[in-house]
């Protein structure tokens, strides 16, 4: 009898040590949460019945939804928590992306787009989520720019031209948006990017380093200093110098990654090094290592003498690189949807939001 009673007692002990445990745990943290962050240039995402780019790749209805179509079955594919969209050209082009998943049954997904300043090609940065987004200033979505001469959202830069001259310009960051969810208690700010192209050039590297100062700004103004966890991640023209390329030929010619990388030089000692990380790293494969595929025939056909490079990114905050499970280019696409290759990273998210302080 006196056994039974030991054997009761223990095991009404136990029971109540494990509700206090999992009361304890669940009032102080939620549990670990998986996230799937996918960066995708669409190359000209077009509705039909729109004229919102002078880059015209599809110029007849059924090609463009057939396009759109392709990228709602990648969608379908990769299941994302999160999708940056890069080159799409118009609202319209998502909001039919939304109609073809919902009639999939994805009714899970909405999508958030805002028009770019790129009054040329009309490209724009949008976003595809399972969340909703926050209201910043009463927006769901945002981007950033200033007239000529105000410099807030604005960057000087100078090049030499082709006669030898030296020339001294203004840029203004034109495609790129920013978007805000809480994912849980999770505060994540999402800055997708679309920067200047043609790394071997050499104005284009000089606008697109000039592109990346305000970019820095609006990491550190619009995102940390608001208490989000910043995420980089688009299309952006450039090689990263401590993740090695499938291409050893290519090389940077600016320190545009790194000083993404390095967004806050102005960072005390105890917050010295890099704030972002580039998931890059985490595919393990260097042959892996590229999400563009240059036609230099422009035939639609991989042949020998193709480029095939990395310079589609995902750079995320330090506190979150513990979490990377995996990183991988997904290769289910081809020259008919896009000239590059979606980029997906999967992370565990901290157990609570951290506080950002660089």
């Amino acid at each position: 009898m006196k056994s039974w009673c030991v054997r009761w007692t223990a095991l009404i002990l136990f029971c109540v040590f494990a509700v206090v445990l999992v009361r304890s745990t669940s009032a102080d943290e939620s549990p670990p949460r998986a996230l799937r962050i996918v960066a995708f240039n669409t190359q000209c995402l077009a509705a039909p019945d729109t004229d919102d780019s002078l880059l015209r790749r599809y110029r007849w209805e059924t090609a463009r939804r057939a396009h759109i179509e392709r990228v709602a079955d990648v969608i379908e594919t990769l299941q994302p928590d999160v999708m940056a969209l890069l080159e799409v050209t118009s609202k319209p082009s998502v909001d039919l992306l939304i109609e073809i998943l919902k009639e999939k049954g994805l009714d899970q997904y909405r999508a958030y787009h805002i028009e770019s300043k790129d009054r040329f090609t009309g490209f724009d940065v949008a976003f595809v989520s399972r969340f909703e987004a926050d209201l910043i200033d009463g927006e769901p979505i945002r981007n950033f720019y200033s007239p000529q001469g105000d410099m807030t959202w604005r960057e000087p830069y100078a090049f030499t031209n082709e006669k030898n001259e030296r020339v001294e310009r203004e840029a203004a960051l034109i495609r790129h948006s920013v978007l805000h969810i809480t994912v849980d208690d999770r505060k994540l700010g999402l800055l997708g990017l679309h920067l200047k192209a043609d790394p071997s050039d050499d104005y284009s590297n000089a606008r697109r380093t000039a592109e990346v100062q305000i970019a820095r700004r609006i990491i550190q103004k619009e995102i940390v200093a608001r208490g989000y966890t910043p995420i980089v991640l688009g299309d952006l023209n450039d090689y990263d110098p401590d993740v090695p390329d499938r291409d050893p030929a290519r090389s940077t010619k600016t320190r545009v990654i790194k000083q993404l990388k390095d967004y806050d030089d102005d960072a005390g000692d105890d917050a010295a090094g890099d704030e972002l990380v580039n998931v890059a790293a985490h595919i393990k494969r260097i042959a892996d290592r590229y999400t563009s595929h240059w036609d230099l025939n422009e035939n639609a056909v991989a042949d020998e003498g193709d480029v095939y490079t990395m310079i589609d990114h995902i750079l995320v905050h330090k506190s979150l690189s513990r979490g990377i499970q995996r990183a991988f280019v997904c290769r289910l696409t081809d020259l008919k949807t896009s000239d590059h290759w979606p980029l997906v990273v999967d992370l565990l998210l901290p157990s609570k939001s951290v506080a950002i302080t660089n």
